[in-house]
């Protein structure tokens, strides 16, 4: 069962310009090698705001956060700023970033104007320990979500994996209907802006989406890969990259 806490959502859109963002023309960035360490902390709400909405998740099992530690991180804007924030985690129930600000109050900041979240290792802000981008959500055709990018490269293995909630029948015996967190997930193709569906990860999806490319094909039989997990997804790709990097002019 998820601990008691309650959370402050609030906008933030007059602290960002919303601009339309580039990140559909350009590979998704997975360094941070642009961070300043110097960098002012996130801190866009005001937790005694009337316009605060608290939620509560005490009645639901399980977590809606993709990791329920708390993370620094690196939020990019698409007015091309970023800011950090100490304390972090993603929820992939609404959507939402959740934080901790100064005074030790959990808010959650809507992803409006937001591109990209990046979790850094805490013993090494240097070192990124997962990457997201927002786009457009495939699966449901409108609205946007955040895919964890798993690969660099030309073509990139993205996953959008979601939270939902679903409640059982009335059970007499503890007097009430449970409610838990289940979790779907998604996978897709990114290259140079377009996103490729993939119906599983398999042989059959990662060749129809690289367009039965001979050179992955090979890649595949030389390194006898079963493609039906994510590091040989991912570990293949990077191959395939290279040898892309390598045939260019």
């Amino acid at each position: 069962m998820l601990s008691i806490k309650f959370f402050c959502k609030c906008g933030f859109g007059f602290l960002v310009f919303l601009l339309t963002s580039n990140l559909h023309a350009q590979q998704l960035n997975m360094d941070v090698r642009d961070f300043n360490g110097n960098m002012q902390i996130f801190d866009p709400a005001n937790p005694s705001s009337k316009n605060n909405l608290k939620q509560s998740y005490a009645d639901v099992d399980g977590s809606p956060f993709w990791d329920d530690k708390w993370n620094p991180a690196i939020v990019y804007f698409n007015n091309g700023t970023k800011a950090k924030i100490n304390q972090a985690r993603l929820n992939l129930y609404t959507d939402e970033i959740h934080y901790i600000n100064s005074v030790g109050t959990e808010l959650a900041i809507e992803n409006q104007g937001i591109t990209r979240l990046v979790f850094l290792n805490k013993n090494n802000l240097t070192q990124p320990i997962a990457s997201f981008a927002k786009l457009v959500n495939h699966v449901s055709g409108n609205g946007t979500a955040f895919y964890k990018v798993l690969n660099a490269g030309a073509f990139q293995l993205i996953l959008l994996q979601k939270q939902f909630v679903k409640t059982s029948p009335y059970d007499p015996i503890q007097g009430k209907s449970i409610s838990s967190f289940y979790t779907k997930r998604n996978y897709a193709i990114y290259n140079v802006g377009n996103l490729i569906p993939l119906d599983d990860l398999n042989k059959k999806s990662m060749l129809a989406a690289l367009g039965n490319d001979n050179n992955f094909d090979a890649l595949v039989k030389e390194n006898k890969s079963k493609l039906k997990s994510e590091k040989e997804i991912t570990d293949l790709l990077e191959a395939f990259n290279l040898t892309i990097e390598k045939s260019k002019p």
